[in-house]
This record gives C-alpha cells, structure tokens and sequence, in this order.
C-alpha cells in the first residue's frame, strides 16, 4: 500500500513538473481572448493553439534573442505550418512600452476573431507591463489590482527596475483619472 502511495505521489510530481515547465508561467487575462506566459516549447504552443484556440502569439523578445536555444524559429514553423499570427513586437528588458508598442498590441487583441498569447522569455516583467497596459486600457482594472496582473513568480522589482514600478503605478492611476 505504501509502495502504490509513493508511486501515485511522484506520477503526480511529474505531471505537475512538466505542466509547468510545458505552461512556463502560464496565466489566463481575459478568458478567450488573452493569455499569458513566458516563451512555450513546441507542445506548449501546441496546446494553447488546439485546446484554447489561441490564433495570434503576441512575441515581446528581442531579435537579438531569437538564436537562444532555436526557440524562435521552433514557434515561427508552428505558425506557418498551423495558421497562427505571430507579431512581434520587440521590446527591451526592464523598459516599459512605448505608446506604438501597446497600440499595436491593443490592435491584434481588438480583432473581432483574434485570440492571444502574449510572451517575452520567462513571461515577467516584459509581459507584465503590456498585459497591465491592456488591463487598464480595454479591461477596466484600477489602482491596485493592476498588481493582480503583475505576477511576478520570485522576481524583484528593484533599483534597477524603477521604471517597471512607475509605469505600473501609472497605468493604474492613468484609468482611474479617465474614467
């Protein structure tokens, strides 16, 4: 009886590993329209494609990382050989977005069949911000609960992110003061 415990124990231990390592920070915005993560492995994709229906990956990488590990080139194959949009919209690490760069994000999500993913590498700080900057913009989240969509699963915002922490803070307060 102990023997089949600690059998179903550690099946179990596996699955919830390769779940996460497969939906690497894996996170619903806006049921059927918007999910977020940090860069998915070929099955990853797969599953938010064929099981959520994703249409459009949203890529916040930067070019000069795109020979990381073939990731990049893995996720563009997916997209030709399946039909998903993949836009990237390039932006540095610990920068907040540009008003163009959430503009054009805005613009995929605002496409009447358009079903998103949007990533950077580990899903963060650079996919923080944009999905914060949506939150407020198109899905009415104020003040504190941008933080709700601000996981940031270990890391710090500190010094050296400044800039993370004040645009957060300001999307919050930027709805607030127009509605």
């Amino acid at each position: 009886m102990l023997l089949y415990i600690a059998i179903v124990i550690s099946v179990l231990a596996l699955v919830i590993y390769r779940y996460r390592k497969l939906m690497y920070h894996f996170r619903v915005v806006e049921r059927r329209k918007l999910y977020r993560s940090g860069t998915l492995g070929p099955i990853g994709i797969r599953i938010m494609h064929r099981i959520l229906g994703v249409n459009t990956i949203v890529n916040l990488r930067l070019e000069s990382e795109y020979s990381k590990n073939g990731w990049y080139f893995k996720q563009l194959d997916y997209c030709r050989r399946h039909g998903v949009k993949l836009v990237n919209i390039p932006m540095a690490q610990d920068t907040p977005p540009t008003e163009a760069q959430i503009v054009a994000f805005i613009e995929e999500l605002g496409r009447a069949d358009s079903r998103c993913l949007v990533h950077c590498e580990m899903g963060v700080i650079r996919t923080g911000m944009m999905v914060v900057a949506v939150a407020t913009r198109c899905y009415g989240v104020t003040e504190m609960a941008v933080w709700q969509h601000f996981p940031l699963y270990g890391h710090k915002l500190d010094r050296r992110r400044q800039k993370v922490r004040e645009f957060i803070q300001l999307c919050g307060r930027a709805h607030k003061a127009s509605a």
